[in-house]
């Protein structure tokens, strides 16, 4: 266990405009095509020289300083060997050190990969680098308060910008814990690979994963936008494939926790200070589906998560309290989310989760039978009846 958590949480969108995160996630997608190319083996693997010949081959305007100085920073673990992961974290507008090369050096290698694409202007280079360091900024503040910083999702069309930013900063303020928690919508389908790929970054380079799991808000727009433009729906084809991806999101995040916390047989090995991360990693699972919360619960006692030992839960304040009350209760992290501010701003926000938990009337009837039968319980001295989310099977 350990001392209880404080958060807060910021939007992306606060610190870059829409337009230019949605223009940048698609020179990412774009840089993920290139990768595939040039992986002609489709080993997942590239060798350095692999790298340089083909990156040239593809028009990139590099000099030889440029590229033996991009080549080094790829290979982050000094193998002589680039895979995936190391060639889109280094190669990208939005890390200061290679985002100039966007606008005229590097703009031929995206460009080709998308017809649609125009290169990055000089501006937009500039801007990018301020939002970072903006953010930067901030999650340098949490860190020196002793404050987890979560950053919220956002639409697909933008999320991989967002999502490259987090990561960025959990390698840098992720060391000794979780300061930087991403984000995951798991109404997306492809949210499991992604915290997949995101936990196996962790290992790589050594940082504490740090998640925030909901379930989705903005499906009525992604499908139509997905209808208008014609590419594959990104959202779960029903409620109950949402339901499962979700506890199956949570389980693999908890999976990974309880792999640090208990010594392998044999004792102390080399892989300690690995053990130690993945036993920090922290999880906000935010919802307000009971039958998620009595999963969690019942994993964590089975995997040997203590309740103060670095899993919360979260709910929005008026909806399912008596899942928080009872959570609680039993010894639980619980958050209650308050959003304040104009009606007007803070209304479309309370309909979107209104939406996205499309049971919550249900959960309102239930609670409300609840206070009854206390309130009967009271008058009547007799004892009351009342479920225990907290109980799991």
């Amino acid at each position: 266990g350990g001392g209880r958590v404080e958060f807060a949480a910021c939007k992306m969108t606060a610190f870059g405009q829409p337009a230019l995160l949605e223009r940048t996630s698609q020179v990412l997608a774009a840089l993920e095509v290139a990768f595939t190319r040039l992986d002609t083996k489709a080993s997942g693997t590239l060798t350095t020289k692999e790298v340089e010949d083909g990156l040239r081959l593809m028009g990139a305007e590099l000099t030889d300083e440029q590229m033996g100085a991009l080549i080094d920073r790829m290979d982050f673990d000094r193998n002589g060997v680039i895979d995936r992961t190391e060639f889109l974290d280094t190669l990208t507008p939005l890390d200061p050190a290679t985002a100039p090369l966007f606008t005229a050096a590097i703009s031929p290698l995206y460009l080709k990969m998308d017809d649609h694409l125009d290169a990055l202007e000089e501006e937009e280079v500039q801007q990018l680098t301020s939002m970072v360091k903006r953010v930067s900024r901030v999650a340098a503040k949490a860190n020196e308060l002793g404050v987890s910083l979560m950053i919220d999702a956002e639409q697909t069309y933008m999320q991989p910008a967002i999502d490259q930013v987090a990561l960025s900063l959990m390698r840098t303020y992720n060391m000794e814990r979780a300061v930087i928690l991403n984000t995951y919508q798991c109404y997306l389908k492809d949210s499991f690979v992604r915290v997949r790929a995101d936990i196996n970054r962790s290992d790589f380079y050594g940082f504490v994963f740090g998640a925030k799991i909901v379930r989705g808000a903005y499906m009525v727009q992604e499908r139509k936008r997905a209808g208008e433009r014609g590419y594959p729906d990104p959202i779960q084809q029903d409620l109950e494939s949402t339901h499962r991806n979700y506890d199956a999101v949570a389980a693999y995040i908890l999976s990974h926790k309880a792999s640090g916390l208990h010594p392998p047989p044999g004792g102390c090995t080399s892989d300690d200070a690995a053990r130690g991360r993945r036993a920090k990693a922290l999880l906000m699972v935010a919802t307000h589906n009971e039958n998620s919360v009595r999963a969690t619960v019942g994993l964590m006692r089975s995997m040997g998560i203590e309740k103060d030992g670095g899993v919360c839960f979260g709910q929005l304040r008026g909806m399912c309290d008596h899942v928080s009350l009872s959570l609680g209760n039993h010894g639980f992290w619980v958050y209650k989310y308050v959003p304040y501010g104009p009606v007007r701003e803070v209304m479309p926000y309370l309909l979107r989760r209104a939406e996205e938990n499309s049971s919550m009337m249900a959960g309102a009837g239930k609670e409300r039978g609840m206070i009854w039968k206390e309130l009967r319980s009271r008058l009547t001295s007799a004892p009351p009846s009342v479920g225990n989310p907290a109980a799991a099977n």
